[in-house]
This record gives C-alpha cells, structure tokens and sequence, in this order.
C-alpha cells in the first residue's frame, strides 16, 4: 500500500499540478490580459497627457519668449519714443525761446527808437522854445534903443557861441 500511496500522492501531485496550469490559463484568459490591457491602456493614456502637457508647456514657453519679446520691443519702443519726444519738446523750447527772445530785441529796439524819437522831439521843442525865447529877447532888445555897447555884447556874443 506505501507503492499505492505514493501513486497516489503521484496523482494528487499530477492533478494539482494540471489543476494549477489549467487555472493558470483561465485566470491568464480571463484575467491577465484584460488586466494587461487596462493597464497597457492606461499607460498609453498617460503617456498621451504626459506628452500633451510637454507640449501645451512647450507651446506655452514660445508664447512667453514671444511675449517677453514683445514686450521688450514694446519697452525699446517707448524709450525711443521718450526720447524723441524730451528731443521735440527741447527743440519746440529752444524755437519758443528764441522767439522770445527775438520779440524782446524787437521791443526792446523799437523803445529804443520811441525813446529817441522822444529825445529829438524834446530837442527839438527846447529849441523851438529857446528860437521864441531868443526872439522874445530880441524884439524886447530891439523895441528898445540899442546902444553901440549892446550892439557889441550880442556880436560878441554871436561869434563867441559859433566859434
């Protein structure tokens, strides 16, 4: 009976053992490859949104480069601006100045000329004014009787101021 158990324990063995591959097929067909497949497609879909986020980062980069170029250029923009504009404002300045500066001359040349118009108009009054007096003088001396001594005091007096 030891030989029956043994080929006994030899038949368990050997039916457990196919038991165990023919479980390892079911369980494979039935289990294993959907569970594959899950997991292999849920690997792809992972890989998929991994390289979709590489490259909305990626286009997302480009747009940031642009953008920081743009808004460097929009910056050199605005400083070339400034400075054509503090350039415009400088030269208006300079031309408001010598305009300014031109008028004034102008008044200050044409007060000139009024005031020496002025002048000679005064001058010319104090003479008209002292011709008058010097005529008033005159008849007064003339409607009196000149003597020779008077006589020669006004010749003097005549060669006298134009010597």
């Amino acid at each position: 009976m030891e030989g029956l158990v043994i080929s006994d324990a030899v038949k368990d063995l050997i039916i457990n053992i196919v038991n165990i591959i023919v479980l390892f097929v079911i369980v494979k067909t039935l289990a294993y490859k959907p569970v594959k497949k899950f997991l292999d497609d849920r690997k792809a879909k992972i890989e998929k949104q991994l390289n979709d986020a590489a490259e909305a980062q990626k286009q997302a980069d480009e747009k940031a480069q642009r953008y920081e170029g743009l808004i460097s250029d929009s910056k050199k923009e605005c400083a070339e601006l400034k400075v054509k504009a503090e350039r415009e404002a400088k030269e208006s300045a300079d031309a408001i100045l010598a305009n300014a500066k031109a008028d004034a001359d102008n008044i200050t040349a044409k007060a000139r000329e009024d005031a020496q118009r002025e002048h000679d108009a005064k001058i010319a009054s104090v003479k008209d004014d002292i011709t008058e007096l010097a005529f008033d003088i005159s008849r007064q001396v003339l409607s009196r009787e000149v003597s020779d001594e008077d006589n020669k005091r006004i010749a003097e007096g005549f060669f006298n101021e134009r010597l």
